[in-house]
């Protein structure tokens, strides 16, 4: 593309955006710049064609304003999640599409542009590393898989199963929280009939879902249990990452990236953290992103191709039963890794097509046959509508901050005495808040160095150098997929839960450079600002690796304690819970519980509520009961009683005016069934209910009365 041609897609793309903010509707700006682009390209045709080119500039026009055009009308046009007429009645809205568009957008050119030049220029001949060098025997590779097995339970795994021994002191303990609780009460209506995930609602996948609920029976159905059985699950996922890490880059990237996690923000900061962070949300997505580029650029890659992209898309279609965000994440990652990394494989675009086309197959059956076989084959576009419906509003800016972390900085100036005295004083997590947005940059410009490196040197580099890039490529295309989700939600919490690969790619960044860039100015200053993040990072973390090399000497002992945690904790499965049994098992945990002030209401009030319901459902109605039960998702779980809709955490599900009407609509629907409700209620959705009875059918309201009143009871009797 010539420099004239180049300025008038800048141009066009420029009045592209002009138009999105001026005009006040999509079709509107469909039309302006369809005209735009129109005008545009028949002036680079007609350039190419002055000048005796070919079609390559044209193409390449259509793909920079195809991809300008895409963002405008995604990130800039008004939301079609949210209409104008719904409301944001929970959490907050604030739209981030422009930033995540425009994320993926530029990768997404990068890619475009490199595959154009593939095009243009040909595919090259394929060069992949020497076998030799690529693979070690496999007891070698059994050993080190053993090896760095053990370190990942020491270092990570084991001081995380310690917090299973949680106390709570004179107060309750950690485990005792909402997050546990959206989970444990969805898990009681299962135990009580409900189809797993429709009908006990959950936001964070049914394959999650019912693997929580499996590992929860298997130690002891409680909140206690719950704690214990999600820190098993994240450990074992957090040695299965550090297996296929070892695997497919080696022993020492392994142990580095082991050091990594306690240097910068990764799951081990929210591994104990029972509830949202349930490692299993994206565990498919870096070992995707790592065994994709070991397939394209690895000295493998060419054996049994088809085999492996089926394999590779059954992990897939595992991952997306999983969780929403495996599902989004891995087809991500499939389309940077064939875009960024396919044109250096020599492969045709056919074959790479019958790649992707194999993978998304074989993903789809998986996920279509353990949707039928846990959930049920009637449900499936149940299943995916439930899924896409809350990812959608997320996209759309709902549940979203630019950091949910509170911050400060206070800066005092006075003059006393004519000195001049200042004060800087800054709290909350600064470092965090930087590194979300500052990588956004980091990500794209190695992206954009490696797929200039796959397109220019890849063919003439020698065999450790590709070895080594073919690593990097794997790690940076799945850490950049994976910042997504830290940019969704802006805070610690979900900056670390989703950064698998953050270390790596930080640790890796420095020799990316040195190996895979020409010697000059720009590959020296580039050199100085990776290292000194790795060096902030060492100065940040010291105190963590130290403390954790401490713990190191007390591994047996250690491993000892855990196990007869757990052991004593199976040890009442089985046995018929009171209310603290629920809590905690175990007697020595119980006392914070039963000494609460409001435990005696509480143990009261749930006895009367079972005996009036005889077994009918019933929807709580009452936000709040008391300083114990304090959100619906605790009532559910500790009164043991089902609801009438499934949403048994309508604080962390309802989003929207609509979402909340259809709501209470589908409460008022039921012919039969409970509504508990007290002064507090949604008048809303006691009015509702009452004015939903008709003739003969009559309504049952009697006040559940004992220590105090505690509310009222309006049940639908007779049909």
């Amino acid at each position: 593309m010539t420099p004239l041609q180049g300025l008038i897609c800048l141009v066009a793309a420029a009045l592209m955006l002009v138009e999105v903010a001026a005009l006040q509707s999509r079709f509107a700006f469909l039309v302006a710049g369809a005209a735009t682009a129109v005008v545009a390209l028949a002036l680079v045709h007609g350039e190419a064609k002055r000048r005796g080119e070919g079609r390559g500039a044209l193409l390449y026009a259509v793909g920079l304003l195809g991809a300008v055009g895409g963002y405008c009308y995604l990130a800039l046009a008004p939301s079609g999640a949210i209409s104008p007429q719904d409301e944001v009645i929970e959490w907050g809205q604030m739209d981030k599409r422009p930033l995540i568009f425009g994320y993926l957008g530029i990768a997404a050119f990068i890619a475009f542009h490199w595959l154009w030049v593939a095009v243009v220029q040909g595919s090259p001949a394929a060069a992949r590393p020497s076998p030799a060098a690529a693979s070690a025997r496999w007891p070698v590779r059994v050993l080190g898989a053993i090896g760095i097995a053990g370190l990942a339970f020491c270092w990570i795994g084991l001081p995380a199963l310690r917090g299973a021994d949680a106390i709570g002191g004179d107060g309750l303990a950690k485990f005792y929280d909402v997050h546990s609780h959206v989970h444990l009460s969805a898990l009681q209506q299962i135990r009580l009939g409900a189809i797993p995930y429709l009908e006990a609602q959950t936001q964070y996948g049914p394959g999650n879902q019912l693997l929580l609920g499996a590992l929860t029976d298997f130690v002891h159905f409680s909140n206690h249990g719950f704690l214990a059985a999600n820190l098993l699950l994240n450990v074992v996922c957090v040695i299965v990452f550090f297996i296929v890490v070892q695997q497919f880059l080696g022993f020492g990237w392994a142990a580095a990236g082991l050091v990594g996690w306690v240097l910068w923000p990764s799951p081990a900061q929210r591994i104990d953290l029972a509830g949202w962070a349930v490692l299993t949300r994206w565990v498919a997505i870096p070992i995707l992103s790592l065994w994709l580029a070991w397939l394209l650029l690895g000295a493998r890659s060419a054996r049994g191709s088809w085999v492996a992209a089926m394999l590779a898309g059954a992990l897939w279609g595992l991952g997306g039963f999983l969780s929403q965000e495996n599902l989004s994440g891995g087809l991500l990652v499939l389309i940077f890794s064939l875009a960024l990394l396919g044109p250096a494989t020599g492969v045709s675009p056919k074959r790479l097509a019958g790649f992707a086309g194999l993978f998304v197959v074989a993903g789809g059956v998986t996920f279509m046959m353990l949707v039928s076989a846990f959930v049920g084959p009637s449900h499936l576009f149940e299943v995916v509508a439930l899924a896409n419906a809350k990812s959608s509003l997320v996209m759309a800016g709902v549940s979203n901050s630019i950091w949910s972390d509170n911050l400060g900085l206070q800066l005092a100036w006075n003059i006393v005495d004519g000195r001049l005295e200042t004060d800087l004083r800054a709290t909350g997590e600064f470092r965090n808040l930087i590194l979300t947005y500052a990588l956004l940059f980091l990500f794209l410009l190695a992206l954009g160095l490696l797929a200039a490196f796959l397109g220019r040197r890849w063919k003439t580099a020698d065999g450790p150098t590709r070895e080594f890039c073919a690593k990097f490529a794997g790690v940076a295309v799945g850490a950049f997929v994976m910042h997504l989700f830290a940019l969704l939600r802006s805070d610690t919490s979900h900056l670390a839960g989703p950064a698998f690969l953050l270390a790596l790619f930080l640790l890796m960044l420095p020799v990316f450079f040195w190996r895979c860039l020409k010697p000059g100015r720009a590959r020296t200053l580039l050199m100085v600002v990776s290292v000194a993040v790795i060096a902030e990072g060492a100065v940040s973390g010291r105190g963590e690796v130290e403390r954790r090399g401490a713990s190191l000497g007390s591994v047996w002992r250690e491993s000892v304690a855990v196990l007869d945690l757990y052991g004593e904790l199976r040890s009442h499965r089985g046995e018929v819970s009171d209310l603290a049994g629920l809590y905690s098992p175990l007697p020595r945990m119980q006392a914070a519980f039963r000494n609460h002030p409001d435990f005696a209401e509480v143990e009261e009030f749930f006895g009367l509520l079972r005996d009036r319901l005889a077994g009918r459902p019933v929807e709580m109605g009452a936000y709040r009961f008391d300083d114990l039960v304090a959100h619906p998702d605790t009532f559910y779980f500790l009164g043991g009683v089902r609801s009438l809709s499934g949403i048994t955490s309508p604080k962390n599900s309802l989003w929207l005016r609509s979402e909340q009407e259809a709501w209470i609509a589908r409460i008022a629907g039921m012919g039969r069934g409970c509504l508990f409700f007290d002064a507090a209620s949604n008048r809303q959705l006691v009015d509702a209910w009452m004015r939903s009875v008709k003739p003969p059918q009559t309504m049952s309201i009697e006040p559940i009365a004992g220590r105090r009143d505690y509310g009222t009871l309006a049940c639908k009797v007779g049909s």
